[in-house]
């Protein structure tokens, strides 16, 4: 009976441990992303390149190129490769770039904005991404800020906003290259919840169906940056990146976008190598369900001693109270 009362100490232990501390990916080459409406799952296959490097394509950023060669700004020069759109929730403020944020991910009137990948250099960032990066968005930033170093980074240079993705293809579920399109989303009634790939209404907004350019497909993505929306205003008021960009009117801020630019052309060098397949990564993973309901939590640091630390006590007294029960009744019958 002592075995089996330890035995059941330690399988609640492992619940408690399992449930405060379960992984926000399965694998670490694994997330979620949307195709044509539908969520799927990629599948990384190597790590990413910035090509042209941040130093041949901008040469008064030479010393910043040595050690942050990713920029946003610029089309890659990557060849045979497919556009995979990074949606970031942009009206989440500062916090896309794990500032005040929950692990990483964005959070919006103090509620958790669920995405494929976290901010950069976090505890919820996909593996295969940039950890930093060059912007002149992320200067813009700054400057609005009135700030010359985020992190103590040089001048433009940032974390990789927290993000979710959307491709116009799976190309067979074959790895290939893709490369990156920024864009920033400013009205949060099209952000779908990466985990159900659904959007709710959130703000008042002038359009019949707030939430129709849900963006879950590349043609949602095309739309919603010609959609004008006081959505968008509505939400931003006070947001330093909203401002920082120019104070978009449109649902959506892709940069390079316009003046007869076609849809789907690079405005990075960032190029990530994966495979989509055509699977919903969400529901087919037990681990990533949770995450619906509960704090994120990946690749544990330190500041999350706590959760050890609860679900040990949680254990221990369950323990001890089984093993109290048992030595009360083996008293009674010697009785």
């Amino acid at each position: 009976m002592h075995g089996k009362a330890a035995l059941f100490a330690i399988v609640i232990f492992t619940f408690a441990f399992g449930i405060s501390y379960a992984s926000y990916y399965p694998n670490a080459n694994l997330t979620g992303g949307f195709y044509n409406g539908s969520e799927v799952e990629y599948v990384y296959t190597g790590n990413y390149t910035c090509y042209p490097a941040l130093a041949t394509s901008n040469s008064s950023l030479a010393q910043v190129a040595n050690s942050y060669p990713c920029y946003s700004g610029i089309q890659t020069a990557q060849s045979q490769a497919l556009p995979d759109w990074q949606i970031i929730p942009a009206y989440a403020g500062i916090s896309i770039f794990g500032k005040n944020s929950s692990g990483g991910m964005p959070k919006y009137r103090n509620a958790t904005v669920y995405v494929n990948c976290g901010a950069g250099n976090s505890t919820s960032m996909c593996d295969s991404d940039p950890e930093y990066g060059y912007s002149p968005e992320f200067a813009a930033i700054e400057r609005t800020l009135n700030i010359t170093s985020f992190e103590g980074k040089p001048f433009g240079v940032m974390p990789l906003p927290a993000h979710s993705h959307i491709v116009n293809n799976t190309f067979n579920g074959d790895p290939i290259p893709w490369y990156v399109i920024d864009v920033y989303v400013f009205d949060p009634n099209i952000m779908p919840n990466a985990t159900t790939g659904r959007c709710s209404q959130i703000v008042s907004s002038n359009v019949s169906d707030p939430t129709a350019n849900c963006l879950t497909s590349a043609n949602a993505v095309e739309l919603a940056a010609g959609t004008y929306d006081n959505a968008t205003a509505n939400a931003n008021a006070d947001n330093p990146v909203w401002i920082a960009l120019g104070s978009p009117k449109t649902e959506v801020y892709i940069p390079g976008y316009g003046n007869n630019t076609r849809f789907g052309l690079p405005n990075t060098n960032v190029v990530v190598p994966f495979a989509v397949k055509a699977v919903d990564f969400y529901s087919n993973s037990s681990l990533a369900k949770k995450i619906t309901t509960t704090t994120i939590v990946t690749k544990p640091k330190m500041e999350n001693t706590f959760g050890y630390g609860a679900a040990l006590v949680i254990a221990i007294a369950i323990a001890v109270a089984i093993l109290y029960k048992m030595r009360i009744s083996k008293y009674k019958q010697k009785q």
